[in-house]
């Protein structure tokens, strides 16, 4: 019998990999997990040939490659507004690996860490693994705002961090000016870091703004913003990534990123340095291949029964299901992947405080971050479903 840590021994697999694993079985479609499966640009993909071929093998330095670190700091200027230089960007792989080496930095077995529900997944698992606390915030709302008096009851003696992201996983939600304006005055007043997870911040709807926390007055030396190449240039498995931040917060990270995974991929980040380089045009362009397919996969919701929440960013659609008749999340999960071969994720991945109280959330995440082809087959099984269900 292995002798496992405490810790280890209740891992499980996340359920959004689960579901990827059942629809494979059937030979459905699978819109759940969000693995953005739209082809890279070719140029984006011609400047990783070419980093190959320079023969760049080995370990770089811990904090990224200078070319990386200029042109992020570049573009930061460009887009979301922060005068900064190389020295305030580390490189990580991945956004997932900066915030876990900020859990590992800033967090001690019984710190607490705040978090607005719904949540991504593993922003909750990494703040556990390290013994924190997770605190929740809830966002309600059909604009899935938060409550500025809950928020700030949410603090206390033991808070270390705020993390969110900005566009949310998995409602969509672009946080306002004002409600940016409102975490930061909470964070600054109560002596906090705010982690803002913004890989999602070129993927908006119509008429929608990305702000950055960290440009907002008083609050880059309190915020850490994380982000990556995966959700920008569509290369989710390049794992490369980097957090914007105060240099004096950035060097034990990077000491922690150096013992976490040495180093992000040698040749992928000279690729993403050039890509970072391209005009402002290609970057403003991110996002209507998703808008377009946003609108087909609502559609195709709503005539199969369910009540699409049409997102403000990102590239996920949560939809009720309470018109299908299943008691609860699993089931509905169940019902899709076994009556129409479609494969989504229930609400309860994203609603730590539903899931530990039983209760369902009565909605299904839905992604459409992928091929034209994938999309037309699955929004094609979602309205033969609604016909298979009116004729019963």
């Amino acid at each position: 019998m292995r002798s496992f840590s405490l810790r280890a021994s209740n891992i499980k697999q996340s359920g959004i990999r689960e579901v990827t694993r059942r629809i494979e079985a059937v030979g459905g479609v699978n819109l759940g997990q969000g693995t953005c499966a739209l082809p890279p640009h070719p140029t984006v993909l011609a400047a990783a040939h070419r980093a190959l071929d320079a023969g760049h093998n080995s370990y770089t330095f811990f904090d990224g490659v200078p070319p990386l670190k200029e042109a992020i700091a570049s573009r930061y200027g460009r887009y979301n507004g922060l005068d900064i230089g190389p020295e305030q960007v580390l490189v990580t792989a991945g956004a997932t690996g900066g915030l876990e080496c900020a859990c590992k930095v800033f967090l001690d077995p019984g710190d607490e860490v705040i978090l607005f529900e719904p949540i991504y997944q593993y922003h909750v698992r990494l703040v556990e693994e390290r013994g924190a606390i997770p605190k929740l915030v809830r966002l309600r709302g059909s604009d899935w705002t938060f409550d500025v008096a809950e928020l700030e009851r949410a603090f206390s003696l033991r808070t270390k961090l705020l993390v969110f992201a900005n566009p949310n996983n998995p409602t969509g939600k672009v946080f306002s000016r004002d409600e940016l304006l409102a975490i930061g005055e909470a964070c600054r007043s109560h002596g906090v870091v705010a982690v803002a997870d913004e890989v999602y911040e070129y993927i908006l709807g119509e008429g929608q703004l990305h702000v950055s926390l960290a440009a907002l007055p008083g609050m880059f030396e309190h915020t850490l913003t994380l982000s990556s190449a995966s959700k920008t240039l569509f290369v989710t498995g390049w794992r490369v990534g980097w957090v914007v931040g105060p240099p004096d917060i950035l060097q034990p990270l990077g000491v922690k990123s150096d013992e976490t995974y040495v180093c992000a991929p040698a040749p992928l980040q000279y690729a993403v340095a050039e890509a970072l380089r391209l005009d402002d045009g290609f970057f403003a362009g991110l996002c209507d291949p998703f808008l377009r397919r946003r609108d087909r996969l609502c559609a195709a919701l709503l005539t199969a029964g369910l009540t699409p929440q049409r997102p403000a960013g990102a590239y996920y659609v949560l939809a009720g299901y309470e018109k299908l008749g299943y008691s609860d999340d699993q089931h509905a999960m169940m019902g899709l992947i076994e009556r129409a071969g479609i494969g989504s994720v229930p609400g309860t991945d994203f609603f730590p405080s539903e899931r530990a109280s039983g209760r369902p959330t009565g909605l299904l995440r839905f992604c459409f971050a992928v091929t034209d082809h994938l999309l037309e087959r699955g929004c094609e099984r979602l309205v033969r479903q609604s016909l298979e269900v009116s004729r019963a």
